[in-house]
């Protein structure tokens, strides 16, 4: 279930009145407990609270009650059960909503991938978003994609792809990807700075075992240790593929 601010975010977007908005709170909070009754004060204050809208109360009750989607007693009101679908219809698909997140202050901060490619973009929120929301397995795995991205963008841009390809000609896999970034066992390597190499072997293993290991659970630590070098490993790798858009 979205919370109620991620809820609110979707109902401001909607095309629909002050009072149309509140009974949206109200399907929203029915949801939860089917029959609950909301006042028009508490409705107006969710919605000043959220910055939905700004509804006089006495206005709101009256508009509410002209809709004829809800029954009105002393406490407040309740979704007539006819109005429940009908509210659900203004809605957009809700299973692939996004809540909102803040990446100037996520796990990999904006201003480093913004601006790239889309795909690179989608994967930097699903990483932001995973581990805002303490899903640190997937988070881990969405980073290791993002790696084995970003090595092999890199090699591309400097026309060096060969040296990242097996005898079949499809890209190594990350394990052998960082090993040749690092310039581990005598490979040429990448023009990457001591902490950028520590980092990305670093996230090789934990990328790995949140993948592969059974027993492996990777929790809040494991990603705290990589953020700081990982922001350094990304930002290089990103410039050095040249992927950033409209460079001044």
């Amino acid at each position: 279930m979205l919370s109620i601010g991620d809820f609110c975010e979707i109902v401001k977007s909607l095309n629909k009145t002050n009072a149309e908005k509140a009974l949206a709170l109200l399907w929203y909070y029915d949801q939860q407990q089917v029959d609950v009754i909301k006042s028009a004060g508490e409705l107006t204050r969710i919605m000043g609270d959220h910055h939905v809208g700004t509804p006089n109360q006495t206005t709101l009750v009256q508009s509410i009650s002209k809709t004829k989607l809800a029954n009105r007693n002393k406490s407040g009101y309740s979704l007539k059960p006819g109005s429940r679908k009908l509210i659900r219809d203004w809605l957009p698909d809700l299973d692939g909503f996004q809540p909102e997140i803040d990446h100037s202050m996520g796990f990999l901060p904006e201003a480093i991938w913004k601006n790239t490619r889309g795909y690179i973009e989608v994967v930097c929120r699903e990483i932001n978003g995973s581990f805002r929301h303490a899903y640190y397995n997937g988070a881990a795995v969405m980073l290791r994609r993002l790696l084995e991205t970003l090595i092999i963008e890199t090699y591309e841009h400097l026309q060096r792809e060969s040296e990242i390809k097996n005898s079949g000609g499809h890209y190594l896999m990350l394990g052998d990807l960082v090993e040749r970034a690092c310039g581990e066992n005598a490979h040429r390597g990448l023009n990457l700075g001591r902490d950028s190499k520590k980092g990305l072997q670093d996230a090789r293993n934990v990328g790995n075992w949140s993948a592969h290991a059974r027993r492996y659970l990777a929790n809040a630590s494991d990603l705290e240790k990589l953020r700081v070098g990982m922001r350094i490993l990304v930002q290089d790798l990103i410039q050095m593929a040249d992927l950033v858009k409209n460079r001044p």
